[in-house]
């Protein structure tokens, strides 16, 4: 796992000095504090930070060909690179290290930008062909690894982090103001856009062209098309799921490093530290955040599982002071403002595990591929309301909304939608309706929606299957910003995150299902429910689901924690002011205090926001 960067001058033969790459890179070395590496060839630059984890000697970067013709630079891990080794070593390339790089660079060589589609892993690379004279920058199919560019006179500057853009002295940070209402429905922004004017993000399974005829965007996978799902039983639907989640997880134990489990006591990442102590037997450590808050605290369920494979666990207790106290610290990592405020308890566990290993594998990608959301449940619930005439869903929709439970009042935003817009939305957090007051500026919530929507491919859309192309939908926006906060929480810590349940091979079968294996009597996520009864206690499996979940609530209200920063955003200066009513926001926080309602979700968007300004906007320190 490491940090990329680089530039490219696409049309002048002005040089990239030393000096602007050393910078760029100076702003990942959390991403990789072992080793560095510089390649410079007149008008491009790539810059590179290590966190070693294969071939520890001899896998510094950047990595070149026989005759150097070919440089890369690369972030992530390739599992399959000793398959396509041994192919490659049959056709004549010759390897002078043992690392996964140097797999794609041979692979490129051999088939040109299409050998990205032969990888299975996690990867974001920045290659240089001088014989084209072309740089190619591509993302693996999920959005594992993030890559952020600018496109500026005939320059492109990439990084593994946006923050190491800005040190390249060709653009200054400065506030996108169209991600400010999706920020504060979703608590992300979807797709290229970040909160950043003129930083884009490549897409998942994209790959970028650049030459002396500008940029491209060439698309080397997406998910695929369901006309009909597969008609299988759940009996053959769990043997085929543990096949291949028992692949996937073996596959991502390949290290040269002590390695883990990040165990919650949730049923996705104890069924994968299941699975990967087959393979490592007492050696594996796990790892688990508590809370003093009993609501919050899934610790009790870790312990469980740790004891029943006889891991070497290692809880860790999260405060309100401690959090708090890093809560500006996680906004810079992050680049932009927090989405989840477990990104805190990520970083927090990151920094423990640290102590012991150098990677960690996660249950993250089960939620949005077997329907682990209850919310997911709401499109069917609509479905109910859909054939009553618009007019009419709008009034329920409306006396809906004064009902004081915050899945009833965002169900009541769902109402006057079609179930298209409807699955667009399900990712939010707060009601539009809520939002819309607060907004100085007019922005269309149907265009925000049109965006998302547009992320995948929806052809043969249909309101009885409305829950198949929500997970179609969920996995091109909500997926992609959890993977983002795990990515960057986590090498933070100079720890490398590995996610079993997002083997692509895996999401190609679970698309392919149909949806009453994952919603059942027994709830959300039938069939990995089931699957978890073979290998975990059921007191682990069929309990309720607390999402990682933090405090909120209680901790704004405590001034020696979130409560402490309420200050700025009830000033006469506060920044956020440049985008919402004032009198509004401090009503919030006012009612939020007395009891009279929890506001939190909104507020901790609200304090994002504002720390996020002063932090990348204007600079300021905490």
């Amino acid at each position: 796992m490491c940090g990329i960067c680089g530039l490219f001058h696409t049309k002048d033969n002005s040089v990239i000095e030393r000096e602007t790459i050393e910078r760029m890179k100076a702003r990942l070395e959390h991403r990789g504090p072992d080793d560095e590496g510089t390649h410079l060839d007149g008008g491009v630059g790539l810059g590179f930070r290590r966190l070693s984890i294969i071939d520890l000697a001899q896998g510094h970067q950047p990595m070149y060909n026989e005759d150097s013709t070919v440089v890369l630079v690369f972030n992530g891990e390739i599992y399959n690179h000793l398959e396509l080794r041994d192919e490659l070593v049959e056709k004549g390339h010759e390897y002078k290290t043992g690392s996964d790089t140097e797999t794609i660079v041979h692979l490129y060589e051999e088939e040109g930008i299409s050998c990205f589609s032969r990888l299975n892993g996690m990867f974001a690379v920045a290659l240089w062909d001088s014989r084209k004279k072309q740089l190619v920058i591509a993302r693996d199919r999920l959005g594992i690894k993030p890559i952020y560019y600018f496109w500026k006179d005939d320059t492109i500057g990439f990084a593994s982090e946006i923050k190491a853009l800005f040190e390249s002295g060709l653009i200054e940070p400065d506030v996108s103001k169209e991600a400010i209402a999706e920020y504060l429905i979703f608590r992300y922004t979807a797709g290229e856009d970040s909160f950043f004017s003129g930083v884009r993000n490549l897409l998942p399974g994209h790959i970028l062209i650049c030459d002396d005829s500008g940029i491209r965007d060439e698309s080397f996978w997406d998910l695929p098309q369901v006309t009909e799902p597969a008609d299988i039983g759940l009996e053959e639907g769990m043997s085929r799921l543990e096949e291949l989640l028992d692949q996937s997880v073996n596959l991502r134990l390949m290290s040269d490093v002590p390695l883990g489990t990040f165990c919650s006591g949730g049923v996705d990442s104890s069924l994968v530290t299941a699975l990967a102590s087959q393979y490592t037997g007492s050696n594996l450590n796990t790892f688990s955040v508590g809370f003093g808050e009993s609501d919050y605290d899934e610790s009790r369920y870790a312990k469980v599982v740790s004891e029943r494979y006889k891991t070497n666990h290692h809880p860790l207790m999260v405060n309100v002071e401690d959090f708090a106290d890093l809560l500006p610290k996680m906004i810079w990592y992050n680049d932009e403002p927090l989405n989840h405020p477990n990104s805190v308890q990520i970083y927090q566990i990151s920094k423990l595990a640290r102590e012991f290993v150098t990677v960690v594998l996660t249950g993250e990608g089960a939620d949005e591929l077997f329907g682990g959301y209850p919310r997911y449940l709401m499109l069917g619930v609509l479905g109910g309301f859909n054939c009553l005439p618009t007019q009419v869903r709008k009034v329920i929709g409306l006396l809906m909304s004064l009902v004081p439970h915050r899945k009833v009042r965002k169900l009541s935003g769902y109402m006057p939608l079609s179930i298209r817009e409807a699955a667009a939305l399900n990712s939010s957090f707060i009601n539009w309706n809520t939002v819309s007051p607060l907004l100085i500026d007019d922005y269309d919530l149907s265009a925000i929606l049109e965006k998302r929507l547009g992320l995948t491919d929806l052809t043969g859309f249909s309101s009885d299957r409305a829950l198949d192309y929500l997970y179609r939908v969920e996995l091109r926006t909500y997926l992609v910003s959890i993977l983002n906060r795990q990515d960057k929480m986590s090498m933070a810590a100079s720890i490398e995150s590995r996610v079993p349940f997002l083997d692509h091979r895996l999401v190609e079968w679970a698309l392919g299902l149909n949806s009453h294996l994952k919603h059942g009597k027994l709830g959300n996520k039938l069939i990995v429910k089931k699957l978890g009864e073979k290998w975990l206690p059921k007191e682990v499996i069929y309990r309720q689901k607390s999402g990682f979940g933090v405090p909120l609530s209680i901790w704004f209200r405590e001034k020696n924690g979130l409560g402490r920063y309420l200050d700025l955003l009830t000033a006469d200066d506060c920044r956020v002011g440049r985008f919402v009513n004032i009198d509004n926001l401090r009503k919030l926080i006012r009612d939020h205090l007395s009891g009279n309602a929890d506001n939190s979700e909104l507020i901790w968007t609200l304090m994002n926001l504002e720390l996020w300004y002063r932090i990348f906007i204007e600079k300021s320190s905490f």
